[in-house]
């Protein structure tokens, strides 16, 4: 034996007292609390972070619009299920943390209303951690409940407002109270008595409370219910003895239950009868159980297709050992794991046969998660019983494939509508626009209240105009009578100099984009903005002026020829500080929107191009203006206009991704001709 691992040198005898002085000290803390309350803390940090990142998007505006009706407007109007297709539950919840929220002014906060989801997502993770305890021993827990911290999937659902996270909550603390009300049933000690009865009616209506809050809130909480049912014999049965107490208590708590449910179930299958697409039953049963798993665990990494899967893999791995590997006899889960896992799993590919899209989205079977993730920490402990080395590098490994997932939650490629960017660019025009009167048109008109969410809470935009006029369909034979009169009138009674056409979700509304067309055969645009999921159109409804209206404080006055006959009499830059490489519009470069305001001074036979260019004081050019089919010049060309009258044009100029910050000088220029300045611009 060498001197350095030799019990007897000197290094041996401290490594062996540190040891010795340290293990009370581990088990003190193993008896605490201090494990559970590292993995609650674990959830709640990724859970806390940036939870303004991303916009709220169209879904968590439904929320936020039915949140806001109050109780008298919400119940009725969801329980049906035509309004909306998700039930009232979480609407209400909603409604009172926005209530609540306003006690302290941060009713519109988008990171105040998250937190919400986020108190949610915590208490999930805290009832895993009792819940597996109960079945599994506190190390699986506290491995179960690192997974389920951890879990990139589960953090996004956090963080959003909707109710798939809310209902995988009260699932995962519905399987809770059933086994509790198990563990407080006799043969127990005597004086103890009449304080189990309490916590077991305690247990029966945390359980009812939690399935009808399940239930009211995501339809789909409904397969988790035979499952959870049939676990009533197996948990009567423990102890080597069946209970028919406890048998009977469960029926009369699952009774309630459904005594409760049954308005929104006839609801439900009345709606699904009628809308649902039907598909086959059990179609691509194996591509769904894989991609459940990847949901589950590594989700959207990021990562190349060969390391996601080789990551999949080894979780279906550590799953198939907690579901296949027995455990000792006290504690068994597998029966819990392969009914809870496996029934909503089977129900869900059986009614594929009437309705084709029930495993369409990540988010439906969102409330298996936290079981699927646990059955992976009986693998993880389960190794441990063979090599204990083993289980540690695979939890460990586990851990940091998890961790390792998480980052791209907060990254553009994962934005969904960006709504606060389209409502922060018109407001920006409308705050560099104090002449102009603005209108917007949200089409179709569902989204309305996902941009009107972030206009009404701006200054300039806070009393803009929004519209949203059609409701059907549209085709082809509605251009030119329900269109355009809808359009005329707008413009009309409005009055606006501009206005902006947002779209997104045209699939099956608006196919051939037909309110656009329009638009662009009337009115010539100004700009073209692409917000992630969303697309902006900004159209000149009034662009020619007999004199030049009030501008904005940054507005320059060259007043000097352009070119013959044409004179650049005043420019404003819209957008004064742009990022040169943008993730949010048009990746990856950043536009300068420049507004000129141009005056003929005599007739003008030819006009030549002209562009404005973004300059470094050097003069080398790091950004030109693009062309716009349909802008004001090809609308309504130089050579049509009229002497001394003011006309508006706009241009967008693109700037090289690479260009270094700074100041940047912006220049409007004709062939030819030596150019006009038109202001500076801040690169970031």
């Amino acid at each position: 034996m060498s001197r350095l691992h030799s019990p007897f040198s000197p290094f041996g005898a401290r490594a062996a007292v540190v040891y010795a002085r340290l293990t009370p000290i581990r088990h003190r803390i193993w008896a605490s609390s201090l494990p559970e309350l590292f993995v609650l803390l674990l959830a709640a940090l990724p859970r806390f972070w940036r939870l303004e990142y991303h916009s709220i998007w169209f879904d968590e505006a439904v929320s936020l619009d039915w949140a806001r009706l109050g109780p008298a407007h919400i119940w009725p109007g969801t329980l049906q299920l035509l309004r909306d297709k998700h039930p009232p539950a979480y609407y209400l919840a909603l409604h009172y943390w926005q209530t609540l929220l306003s006690w302290f002014g941060a009713a519109e906060r988008d990171a105040a209303l998250r937190i919400f989801g986020v108190l949610i997502g915590i208490l999930l993770v805290w009832g895993v951690l009792r819940l597996v305890t109960r079945l599994s021993g506190r190390a699986t827990a506290l491995i179960a409940g690192a997974f389920t911290a951890l879990a990139p999937v589960l953090v996004w659902y956090s963080q959003e407002l909707r109710m798939f996270q809310p209902a995988a909550a009260a699932l995962v603390w519905a399987a809770f109270f059933l086994v509790a009300a198990r563990e407080h049933l006799p043969p127990l000690p005597a004086s103890s008595g009449q304080n189990t009865a309490a916590a077991r009616i305690l247990c029966w209506f945390g359980l009812v409370a939690a399935l009808v809050f399940a239930l009211y809130s995501y339809l789909y909480a409904a397969f988790f219910l035979p499952g959870l049912g049939l676990t009533v014999f197996l948990l009567a049965r423990r102890r080597s003895t069946f209970n028919r107490r406890y048998v009977l208590e469960a029926v009369a708590a699952f009774a309630i239950v459904t005594l409760l449910f049954l308005p929104l179930a006839r609801s439900a299958w009345t709606v699904n009868s009628a809308s649902g697409a039907p598909g086959a039953p059990f179609a691509d049963f194996l591509p769904n159980l894989w991609r459940q798993l990847r949901i589950f665990t590594v989700w959207y990494s990021g990562w190349p297709s060969p390391v996601r899967t080789a990551a999949v893999l080894f979780f279906a791995l550590l799953l198939l050992l907690g579901l296949l590997h027995p455990g000792d006899r006290r504690r068994d889960a597998r029966p819990y794991l392969w009914l809870w896992v496996g029934s909503p799993l089977l129900i869900g590919s059986a009614l594929l046969a009437t309705n084709s899209a029930i495993f369409r989205e990540d988010r439906y079977f969102l409330f298996l998660a936290p079981f699927v993730l646990w059955a992976a920490a009986r693998g993880v402990s389960a190794l441990g019983r063979w090599r204990p080395a083993a289980s540690a590098l695979s939890g460990l490994a586990a851990l940091v494939l998890l961790a390792a997932s998480l980052p791209v939650l907060w990254t553009p490629p994962l934005f969904r509508e960006n709504w606060r960017a389209a409502a922060d660019y018109i407001n920006a025009y409308q705050r560099h626009s104090p002449h102009a009167v603005t209108a917007a048109l949200v089409h179709p008109y569902f989204l309305f209240p996902a941009l009107d969410w972030y206009l009404r809470q701006q200054h300039a935009t806070a009393s803009m105009p929004v519209y949203g006029n059609f409701k059907a369909p549209l085709n082809s034979e509605q251009a030119d009578t329900l269109i355009a009169s809808h359009l005329q009138d707008l413009a009309g009674a409005n009055g606006a100099d501009t206005l902006w056409l947002v779209q997104s979700h045209l699939a099956g509304v608006d196919n051939h984009r037909l309110v656009q067309s329009w638009l662009d055969g009337k009115f010539p645009i100004v700009t073209k903005q692409y917000p992630a999921g969303v697309e902006i159109r900004g159209y000149a409804v009034r662009y020619r002026y007999s004199t030049l209206p009030a501008l904005s404080e940054n507005a320059v006055h060259p007043q000097a020829q352009l070119f013959p006959g044409v004179e650049l009499a005043a420019c404003e830059i819209v957008t004064p500080v742009v990022v040169a490489r943008d993730d949010l519009y048009h990746p990856p470069s950043g536009w300068v929107h420049l507004r000129m305001w141009l005056r003929t001074y005599e007739e003008v036979s030819e006009a030549p191009p002209f562009f404005a260019l973004v300059q470094s004081h050097d003069g080398q050019i790091w950004g030109r203006s693009l062309e716009h089919a349909g802008d004001v010049l090809s609308v309504y060309p130089p050579t049509m206009w009229q002497p001394n009258e003011f006309v508006r044009v706009e241009l967008d100029v693109n700037i090289n991704p690479v260009a270094p910050p700074g100041m940047y000088n912006v220049k409007a220029e004709a062939e030819g001709e030596p150019g006009v300045p038109c202001g500076s611009v801040q690169l970031e």
